[in-house]
């Protein structure tokens, strides 16, 4: 979200009429949306704000189980990930699902280009790779 948005919604909540609010506004966004209402220039708009909640990343162990429960939703019944693997995705995704999805998703198509059954650590170091580079589906590296 931009300034001139927060902007905009300063102007419209600086107004008190009959001692009751005339709008609620849910403001939800990455952790940038935080350190942006942070700055000073929002300093108006964050006096206006009645409840500020943050969520954390997934704990390694709920990430472990958001893992295995995608896996059995999609009708896996085996074991797809080596330990180690797990813990890579999970220490690099630091928590956060749409990033644990990206690097599971590489990390399978890794996997199935050469022909594993499980996804091992070093082909989840791989996918890791690929994955911060920019390079997971666009121009992964074991196409080479």
């Amino acid at each position: 979200m931009n300034g001139a948005v927060l902007s905009v919604l300063k102007i419209l909540f600086n107004f008190e009429m009959d001692s009751w609010d005339r709008a609620v506004i849910l403001l939800a966004g990455q952790p940038l949306l935080n350190n942006t209402l942070r700055l000073n220039a929002h300093e108006p708009l964050r006096q206006r704000l009645v409840m500020n909640y943050n969520m954390e990343g997934l704990s390694k162990e709920e990430g472990r189980i958001y893992v295995t429960e995608k896996l059995k939703g999609a009708g896996c019944r085996q074991t797809v990930f080596e330990e180690n693997a797990l813990e890579a995705v999970l220490n690099s995704a630091n928590g956060t699902p749409r990033v644990i999805n990206r690097i599971c998703d590489a990390c399978l198509l890794i996997a199935d280009y050469k022909e594993l059954h499980t996804v091992t650590g070093e082909t989840a170091m791989q996918a890791i790779n690929d994955v911060q580079l920019g390079l997971a589906f666009a121009n992964p590296t074991f196409c080479e």
